[in-house]
């Protein structure tokens, strides 16, 4: 399939290309250029990063463990929230890409 690149407006990958390569609305797609040749391929997923809270939650698990102590997780989840209320910050998740 051919398609024209104009100036106005963004290069499209028409929707029989698309559904050829299983493409689906909301995938992330990276663009490799070598000698002229344009390669779109799956992006690879971010990497998750936890926030201050969930890491402080992790650190005091870890610690309970490595004194013999069992830790729920109820208490883990308990210890995670009240970490997250008196931080006073949102649930946002970070991932890098």
């Amino acid at each position: 399939m051919t398609v024209t690149v104009k100036s106005k407006t963004d290069l499209v990958v028409p929707s029989s290309v698309r559904r050829l390569a299983g493409i689906k609305n909301g995938d992330r797609l990276e663009f490799r250029v070598s000698s002229g040749t344009i390669t779109i391929a799956p992006a690879k997923p971010g990497t998750y990063k936890p926030t201050k809270s969930e890491m402080a939650a992790i650190r005091n698990g870890q610690a309970a463990i490595a004194r013999g102590e069992s830790v729920s997780l109820a208490d883990f989840l308990h210890g995670l929230d009240r970490n997250r209320r008196k931080a006073g910050a949102k649930t946002n998740r970070k991932v890098s890409h």
